[in-house]
Parts: structure tokens; sequence; C-alpha cells
């Protein structure tokens, strides 16, 4: 077992000074195109996140705006109806399941929306970007 160790460790020391040997090369300076290139690329991103977020940030309130407009109009049905029966308790208890359901819908979305819009964040890497 002991033998095995030390062969095992010849065979790594080969291959670290093998890997040693191996030059390093610097990375090259980015020319002026490059640079040039990332800098538009950078603007473009930022344009496009600014130009998107008032639409993000009236979203919610949109949404908000649709449940309360759905609650009044279930108002003003209920307010509406001569007598109670038992076809309008069944209405009332449908409809406030289907907004409830809408409720949870819209909150799972944004939960889901604002998962994805945190990864995007972080801006795509691109392959001839990557250099210093």
């Amino acid at each position: 077992m002991a033998n095995e160790s030390f062969e095992r460790e010849d065979e790594v020391r080969g291959w670290m000074q093998e890997f040693a040997s191996i030059p390093v090369d610097s990375s090259p300076v980015l020319d002026a195109r490059d640079l040039w290139l990332k800098a538009q690329l950078l603007k473009r991103w930022d344009a496009q996140r600014q130009a998107i977020a008032p639409i993000e940030r009236a979203e919610p309130v949109h949404i908000g705006i649709g449940v309360a407009g759905a609650l009044v109009l279930l108002a003003w049905l209920w307010r509406s109806v001569p007598a109670s029966t038992n076809t309008l308790a069944f209405a009332t208890i449908l409809s406030l399941t289907l907004l409830a359901a809408a409720a949870i819908l819209t909150v799972a979305g944004l939960m889901v929306e604002g998962s994805i819009g945190d990864r995007s964040a972080v801006r795509p890497r691109e392959p001839y970007l990557d250099r210093p």
C-alpha cells in the first residue's frame, strides 16, 4: 500500500513538472476597436434596461387595478340581484374562487418574474469580450 502511494506521487510529480514547463502566455491588451465595441455593447444593454424599467415598475399597479375592478364589479352585481338564491350563492362562491386563483397565479407570476429579473441583471458574457 505504501509502495502504491509512492508510485502515485511519482506520477503526480512528473505531471506537475510537465505542466510547469508549459509557457504562460500573457493576455494581449485590448486594442481601441475592441474597447469601443465593448463600450457600445454595454451602452446598449444599459439603454435597454432603462427603457424597460418603467414598464416593470407599473406591472404590479396594473394587476392591482384589475383585481380591484373585479371586486367592484362583483359587489355591483351582488347588489343588483333582487333575491338571494342558490344559484346566486353558487355564482358568488365560484367568482370568489376564480378571483383567488387569479390572485395566486399573479403572485406566482410576479415571483417567477422577479427571479428571472434577478438573473438577467447579470450581463451575459460574450466570448470575444473576455479578454482583459
